[in-house]
């Protein structure tokens, strides 16, 4: 006799987009409706890639990089939107975030892949070119403009969490009500998993050691922002992709941050600038607004235990934490 399946209806379907691995996962009644849902769902987030890739020359993003210093581009609703949400952030966050954050990025070499520690002269003369308020966006005439030369946007911290989110609704557009929605760090679920009232999702650990941990989401986005995936070391030392757009230098003392929020854009945005904001302001400014947790290094001895501080929003584990 064959094996019954557990979930019935249940559709995995992973894709390499985004510069990770996107999954999709869905289930309904009819098998048939939810893989072309998921395809149509891929097709979203292919055109969010067009939308703010800086690694494609033909993408909107990186028009507007080449031309807003000579004039003011007219850009479409969809990226001017992004553009107006990362602005707000970097207002609220004292400029913990900042798109304008490329130049930093270009110099550490984390961009290309081949990481390097700058010099201290070298910082100097990129750092003046780093600051949101250089970008001028005009809501009226839809466009965006470069106030002095060398600016340059990257939306690596929050274009995921926008993909994710036009991929849920062109889901629920198609009339899926139970899935998920994953790219590296960052998911959104809604509805719940087959014979369940919410989805499990894992939050990884940062010493690698596969101690994850399992919450329950329903309805929710939730990111994570992490020094454990992207850095390299000098005598000792780790430095981390995340910069500090204020200093030009890797955020120092802060393992991840994850945040839960109602869309993947602001989980992806929040968690970034929480990790650069640190635990402490953020637990006290921003934790009525959405649940945070953070895993932390330990200030002396490298070879302490992690240090883990949430909100009292977060979702509780589901059975033990093995995670410090």
């Amino acid at each position: 006799m064959a094996p019954t399946n557990p979930n019935p209806g249940l559709v995995h379907r992973s894709q390499p987009l985004l510069g990770t691995f996107v999954t999709i996962s869905a289930w309904g009644a009819d098998s048939a409706q939810v893989q072309s849902a998921i395809s149509a769902a891929f097709a979203e987030i292919r055109s969010a890639d067009a939308l703010m890739s800086i690694h494609r020359v033909d993408s909107e993003l990186s028009r507007v990089n080449s031309l807003a210093v000579s004039n003011a581009v007219p850009v479409s609703p969809e990226l001017f939107k992004v553009l107006q949400i990362a602005q707000r952030l970097a207002v609220e966050t004292e400029g913990s975030f900042d798109v304008t954050i490329r130049p930093l990025a270009d110099l550490w070499g984390f961009m290309w892949k081949e990481p390097r520690l700058p010099a201290e002269q070298e910082l100097k003369d990129v750092l003046p070119r780093v600051n949101f308020r250089h970008v001028e966006l005009d809501a009226c005439e839809r466009t965006v403009r470069f106030r002095q030369p060398g600016v340059s946007i990257d939306l690596g911290g929050i274009g995921k969490g926008v993909a994710v989110d036009m991929a849920i609704a062109k889901l629920r557009e198609l009339g899926v009500t139970n899935a998920m929605v994953k790219a590296g760090g960052d998911l959104r679920v809604m509805g719940a998993s087959p014979g369940q009232e919410f989805w499990t999702v894992q939050l990884e650990d940062p010493l690698k050691q596969g101690r994850r941990i399992n919450i329950p989401l329903r309805d929710a986005a939730l990111s994570t922002s992490g020094n454990y995936e992207n850095f390299f070391e000098v005598a000792g030392q780790r430095y981390s992709h995340i910069l500090d757009p204020r200093t030009g230098l890797p955020v120092q003392g802060v393992a991840a941050c994850t945040v839960i929020a109602p869309t993947c854009a602001e989980s992806d945005a929040w968690a970034t600038a929480c990790f650069v904001y640190g635990a402490p302001q953020s637990l006290e400014r921003f934790a009525g607004t959405f649940p945070l947790r953070f895993v932390l290094l330990p200030e002396s001895d490298s070879t302490g235990p992690l240090r883990v501080v949430a909100s009292p929003n977060f979702p509780a584990a589901l059975g033990p934490e093995q995670m410090p």
